[in-house]
């Protein structure tokens, strides 16, 4: 019997201001963690990978292999490397907490201000100033500063549309069986699988776990599991979700 390869991302990611400052996205990995030591009891032949970020829980068993990112391009290089090593995975349970922005560029009101008038100075009427401040806006001189000082009453980050690792899973892993999670706050079970199925479509899973930002930090984390063909299944409570997905991921492999 063919040796089952699982990859698990867990956690949340981030993304550096400068080398103290980050912006992170919430996810602890518990949910992850336990998802891990779940594959590892059911299967103790298969072989694990866990990504995750550097303050994720990290599982129990001594069956996963843990890499450890930082940002989401971090991230995305792991999931690719990894895919393309092992010949592409059986089994990808991508739960981490994935940021939707990147820092492109860190700046300050005064190097931004003279730089977005040079810009408008030295261009004359080519452009319509509008496209110019845009521009300037976009791609502002940036702080070198490894830390920049607090001293500063405003710094500038501008954010970035972060590319979009669950949509790379199927094209680098056309065999697994690939669950998605999608986290929404205050909606109704409805709503959780009317997102849900929405993600499962575009990015080819097989399953989609939708939660709630509600519950997720409480004993009651419910969690529901949306298939392909359409069928739900609910669980509460963080190891019932974890045998949930085990349970049928395998029972797909």
């Amino acid at each position: 019997m063919k040796k089952l390869t699982v990859l698990i991302t867990s956690g949340g990611t981030s993304e550096k201001i400068d080398d103290v400052r980050r912006i992170t996205n919430s996810g602890t990995g518990r949910l992850g963690a336990l998802i891990a030591d779940t594959f590892a009891e059911e299967d103790a032949s298969l072989d694990l990978h866990y990504v995750c970020s550097e303050n994720a829980v990290r599982p129990h068993s001594k069956k996963a292999i843990v890499h450890t990112v930082d940002g989401v391009r971090e991230l995305l290089g792991a999931v690719t490397d990894l895919s393309v090593s092992v010949g592409g995975f059986d089994i990808i349970i991508h739960s981490m907490a994935v940021g939707d922005y990147t820092v492109a560029a860190v700046s300050d009101e005064k190097l931004m201000s003279e730089d977005i008038l040079g810009r408008i100075l030295s261009d004359g009427d080519s452009n319509e100033p509008s496209s110019v401040i845009s521009t300037g806006l976009l791609n502002p001189p940036k702080l070198l500063d490894k830390k920049i000082s607090s001293d500063k009453e405003n710094i500038i980050v501008v954010l970035e549309k972060a590319p979009k690792v669950i949509g790379t899973l199927r094209p680098l892993n056309p065999d697994a069986v690939i669950v998605g999670f999608k986290l929404l706050a205050g909606v109704s079970d409805e709503e959780l699988i009317a997102v849900g199925g929405k993600l499962l479509a575009k990015n080819d899973c097989n399953f989609v776990l939708a939660n709630d930002m509600t519950t997720v930090r409480t004993d009651a984390h419910a969690g529901i599991l949306i298939g392909k063909d359409g069928k739900t299944e609910k669980a509460v409570g963080k190891t019932h979700i974890a045998e949930l997905i085990v349970a049928r991921t395998l029972a797909e492999v």
